[in-house]
Formats: structure tokens, sequence, C-alpha cells
């Protein structure tokens, strides 16, 4: 038996109509903009942290709640009894990354950051190197320091401690170079995609006119989350929509029952109810991203190999 290897087929063009989620972010990345440039003063605090809470659990946590089938596409699960041991990994994974956090808040919020920025880093340009896309993402993520780094600052000690004043200070440092890279990385993925160059710049422009955590609520629900919710059911179709629906509102209700159980355990404390929320937030999307984000990059490396080279077998 002979294995050959033939170079898959060319990719198709990406189309040429922007995707919804593109068309989504831009409309709301303006209004949110021209909100924040009209309205003086900025709507309280207690007021952002809410809608993040809100629009985190109703529209940023359901993308990654398919990551149970992207587990299975990728055969790491078939049967009830792995499908146990999946969770079981997933679940310990994730209460890993909280126990850590509360032991050494200030190195978790940086380790945090720059996973994030790695993988949101992805959203553009995937098919070019890691360390552009990383660049991408760290930008995505420092311009709110470069626009108000008190703000950033005060964010990150409600997180991690006074400590972690030092990480938004050095955020706002290095956002000039970022920001350079960021528009090097527009320019890039416009030659391939149009509405990704634009996407890119909209999200520079909205981080340095929104408030960080509205900025933060934009592009997280209308833009990461949207673009891989509607990949993932594409990619996730033949699972039937009916048990794809069920399986992103188990894993979406579930995290939230957990963190509304956290939240109520330690409202007793001396912390203020809009703090400990903050707090639950993105402790848990901290927790959640480690293990979405090691799928999705097996992910996207088991559909890059797929279509880069296919074999056929001749006896």
């Amino acid at each position: 038996m002979t294995v050959l290897t033939e170079p898959a087929p060319p990719v198709a063009n990406p189309p040429r109509r922007a995707p919804f989620e593109t068309r989504l972010f831009l409309s709301l990345a303006l209004l949110t903009a021209l909100a924040f440039l009209l309205a003086n003063p900025e709507p309280p605090l207690v007021v952002q942290i809410a809608a993040i809470a809100i629009l985190a659990a109703v529209l940023g946590m359901p993308h990654g709640a398919l990551d149970p089938l992207i587990a299975r596409r990728l055969g790491y699960w078939r049967t009830p009894l792995t499908f146990a041991a999946f969770n079981l990994v997933y679940t310990g994974v994730a209460g890993a990354v909280v126990a850590l956090w509360l032991i050494a808040p200030v190195p978790s919020l940086v380790a945090f950051l720059l996973v994030s920025a790695a993988h949101f880093g992805s959203d553009w340009n995937r098919e070019r190197p890691l360390a552009l896309r990383f660049l991408t993402g760290a930008a995505l993520l420092s311009l709110p320091s470069l626009r108000d780094v008190d703000a950033v600052a005060d964010l990150y000690a409600t997180l991690a401690g006074e400590g972690a004043r030092l990480v938004a200070q050095t955020q706002a440092a290095i956002g000039p170079v970022l920001l350079v890279a960021l528009a090097a990385a527009a320019v890039m993925a416009a030659r391939r995609a149009p509405h990704e160059g634009i996407e890119l710049l909209a999200v520079a422009a909205l981080a340095l006119l929104a408030p960080p955590l509205m900025f933060f609520i934009v592009y997280f629900c209308a833009l990461h989350s949207a673009r891989h919710l509607r990949e993932g059911f594409r990619e996730e179709h033949g699972h039937g929509r009916g048990l794809t629906l069920l399986i992103v509102a188990t894993y979406t209700i579930a995290p939230l029952l957990l963190a509304g159980a956290f939240l109520w355990a330690t409202t007793a404390g001396t912390a203020s109810l809009d703090d400990q929320l903050l707090r639950v937030v993105f402790i848990g999307l901290a927790a959640l991203t480690v293990p979405h984000m090691a799928l999705v990059t097996l992910g996207d490396r088991a559909l890059r190999a797929g279509s880069d080279q296919r074999v056929v077998v001749h006896d």
C-alpha cells in the first residue's frame, strides 16, 4: 500500500462582504465612541460593571460553551466515560486558574493578559506568524491604559491588589509602540480581508475614546464572541442545531451558577458589591479562557493541517 501526500486545493478567497459581526461591531463602536465624546460625565463605574457582567453572561460566554464539541471533533472524547474525563480536566484547569489567582494575584493577572493577547490577536491575521497576532492582542489590551492609565490601574488594583498598578503603567509606557504595531497589523490584514483592517482601526479608535470597561464590553461581546460563536456553529453543524444549542445553553448556565454562588459567598467580606462583581467577572473569564484557548489553538492546528495537505491511499 502506498500513501501519497498531495497538496490541498487552494483555499477560496474570503467573502467580499463583511461578516455580520463586523457590521455589528462597527455600528456599536461608532455609537459608543460618539456617546462618550458627547456625554459628560461618564456613566458611574457601578453601571459599567453591571453592564459588562450582564453582557458577558448573555453574549460573551456562549462562544466558549462550544468547547465540548470542539473537543469531540478533536477526538478527546467519544463515550460517556471519556466525556466525563474531559469535563473533569476542563474544570480542573479552570479551578487551578482561580486558585493561582487567589494565591498570586499579580502574576496571575499578567499571565491572563499575555494569554488573552495571543487569543484576542488571533481574531485577525490568522495565517500570519504568532508574534504578529500576539502584538496585535497586546496592543488591544494596552491602548486603554494609553487613554486613561489611572482608570485601568484602579481596575487592576481591584482585581489583583495595589501591586497591579505597575502593570497598567507598563502598558501605558509601551502603548505608543504597540499602537504602531497594531496599525501595521491592520495594513497586513486588509491585504487579504479589507474588513479585518477596518476592524483593527476601529478597535484602536474605540480603545482611545471609550472608558476601558465599555471598550472591552463592545469588543468582547460584539466582535470576538460573536465571531467565534458564528464560526463555531458553522464548524459544528454536523452535530445538529438542537444538540449544539443544548450544549451552548448548558455550558453557559453552569459557570454562571458557580459564579453566582461564589459572589453570594464572598459578599460578606469588606469589598463592595461592585468590586466583588468585577472580580468574579474577570477572574471567571481568566479561568475559562485558559482551557478555551488551548482547545481553540488545537482546533486551529487541526484545521490548518487538514487544509495543507490531503492523504490519498492506493492499494
